[in-house]
Parts: structure tokens; sequence; C-alpha cells
């Protein structure tokens, strides 16, 4: 989420990552979309109401621990309320300009390319397109 040129990061408080700076997100409830699942992430650590922009990028990984990994960014509008740590999963919630982004430690390197790349003036995105398929379900396609 960006806000006058600013980046919205938080500092993890618990679980795997303690004390590193990052967007704020989450795992995908069982009943919910991507985009309804990362508003919900953003509310409940940052303290801020958002909307889905479009997305930003997608990480594809494989750990030999943990398996296979898909990460969607997703950029988001914010619409109300400011920055506020939930105290449980994040410590520090706040807008960074990429100046404060460089010095933030630590700042895990996927976390500092989604910070270059939407912070730049050609971030490249992926807008949302609502569609209905056949059956009359209705689905976001996110298209450039």
């Amino acid at each position: 989420m960006v806000r006058d040129g600013r980046l919205l990061l938080v500092r993890r408080a618990s679980r795997h990552g303690r004390g590193n700076w990052q967007l704020p997100g989450g795992f995908i409830e069982p009943d919910e979309t991507i985009e309804q699942a990362v508003v919900r992430e953003v509310l409940e650590e940052a303290g801020v109401t958002a909307e889905v922009e479009a997305v930003l990028g997608l990480r594809s990984r494989y750990d030999p621990e943990s398996g296979n990994g898909v990460y969607v960014v997703l950029l988001l509008q914010p619409i109300s309320g400011e920055p506020a740590a939930d105290g449980h999963e994040v410590d520090h919630a706040g807008y960074f300009t990429l100046e404060q982004i460089r010095q933030l430690d630590p700042l895990p390197p996927v976390n500092w390319e989604i910070a270059q790349r939407v912070l730049s003036p050609d971030r490249r995105l992926l807008l949302p397109k609502p569609l209905v398929n056949l059956s009359g379900a209705k689905f976001t396609f996110f298209v450039g």
C-alpha cells in the first residue's frame, strides 16, 4: 500500500520472520478470495482499511523444508486509518520512503525489490477486471 510516495511496512513480532521488516500479509482462509485476505490482513496487522488496486508481482519458491510456495503481491489503495501495530503479529507499522526502507534492518530481499518497484513511476501493474464465467460465478481477472 502506497500513500504520498511512501510504502506501508510492518515489523514482524511473532512466528517465522520475527524482527523482519516486510509488507503486511498472511494466508488466505478457506472462505475468502485473495483480495479479501489481503484487505483483512492489512486491517488486522496495521489498522488500515484498504481496497485492492492491482497485482504488482508474484514470487514462486521451493524450499526443501517447507515445500512450494506462491506469494502474490497486491497493491492496495488506503481508504482510512493510520498505521498502528496490532501488538501481536507486528510490533511496528508505518509508511516509509525508499530511502528510509533502505535503512531498515533486517529487510528481506523480496521486500526491498517490491519497495523499489512499487515506488517507481513505471510499476507495470496488472489491473483487476471483474468477469462472470459461463455458470454465472463472479471472479476477478488481473490483466496488464
